[in-house]
């Protein structure tokens, strides 16, 4: 006994090759039958076989109809099959059978060993595909909880050091203040102090760095930017930044040490250099991004006209 919990469905409108065929898997698989690609479809919406052997030549819908059909709904589609016909044997007709979707093409009147072992076959490979889709599921979610950790860890990086930057500003500040109010000694320590305390204010050394860690995380990100907008400033090439690790205005604003508003307006200027409308989101424009700039384009746009139909 092959899987008794495996279930086939044999799709044919000849009793006698369904009688054969049934008779080939009696005690291997779980089988189940129809007369007609319609019913065929029906049976297998119902019951999710784990492999079809259909016949080609049918009434009502013929056997590589119902693979389309079967292979465009997506609780059907990776179901394996096996076109099976005494008449369309050609090489062409195989190619027309696998372009429908079908997994095999066998060739009636059947050979019962060469039926099970291409079944068998068939059932094999499409386990073989559903575990490598799972790992590449599994792999893809791992990859996306680390890209999502990463982003994180950049954004709390960069209100790090703006916060760095104020909090130093702000006792620089407090020091020239003390200046004006000392002499001699007491006032060469404290431009001492402030001298050492401006060497820590150095925001484009920040910026570089946090850019060296963007780019490890996001690659290609600045190179695809330049090649899509020539023109954006420095200022508009951080915020783009920022808002690739999903930053809201606020956290703009609080970064670049700016009102809220005003990154605001920023942003919808950066719109009309990016060609998006004002309905649109620059944001989850910049966040999507994962390739190429032009195909990036054309799959945002033709999804917001989608949206809006």
């Amino acid at each position: 006994m092959e899987n008794s919990k495996t279930t086939l469905l044999v799709v044919d409108d000849d009793p006698g090759h369904m009688r054969t065929t049934v008779e080939v898997f009696k005690g291997l698989y779980q089988v189940l039958f129809a007369i007609d690609g319609l019913e065929g479809y029906e049976v297998a919406c119902e019951e999710k076989p784990d492999i079809i052997i259909m016949d080609w030549e049918m009434p009502v819908m013929n056997g590589l109809e119902t693979t389309a059909k079967l292979k465009a709904n997506p609780d059907t589609k990776d179901i394996p099959i096996l076109i099976a016909t005494g008449i369309m044997t050609t090489s062409v007709n195989l190619k027309e059978a696998l372009e429908v979707g079908a997994v095999d093409f066998i060739r009636k009147p059947f050979e019962p060993l060469e039926l099970i072992s291409r079944t068998q076959a068939a059932l094999r490979l499409s386990q073989s595909m559903r575990e490598i889709k799972a790992l590449r599921k599994r792999e893809q979610e791992s990859f996306q909880k680390e890209l999502a950790r990463k982003d994180r860890e950049l954004t709390l990086q960069a209100l790090q050091v703006q916060e760095k930057g104020r909090f130093l500003g702000e006792i620089t500040a407090e020091i020239e203040r003390l200046e004006t109010r000392l002499d001699g000694l007491e006032e060469q320590l404290l431009g001492n102090i402030k001298k050492r305390m401006l060497r820590h204010v150095d925001a484009d050394g920040a910026w570089d760095n946090f850019l060296l860690h963007f780019e490890s995380v996001h690659p290609s990100f600045f190179n695809g930017l330049k090649k899509e907008v020539s023109d954006l400033t420095a200022n508009e090439i951080r915020l783009c930044a920022y808002l690739k690790l999903g930053m809201g205005n606020k956290e703009m604003a609080q970064v670049g040490g700016v009102n809220p508003d005003t990154v605001k307006r920023n942003l919808n200027r950066m719109k009309k250099k990016f060609d998006l409308n004002a309905a649109d989101s620059l944001r989850e424009y910049l966040m999507s991004y994962t390739g190429s700039w032009r195909t990036k384009r054309r799959a945002y746009n033709k999804e917001n006209k989608n949206e809006k139909k």
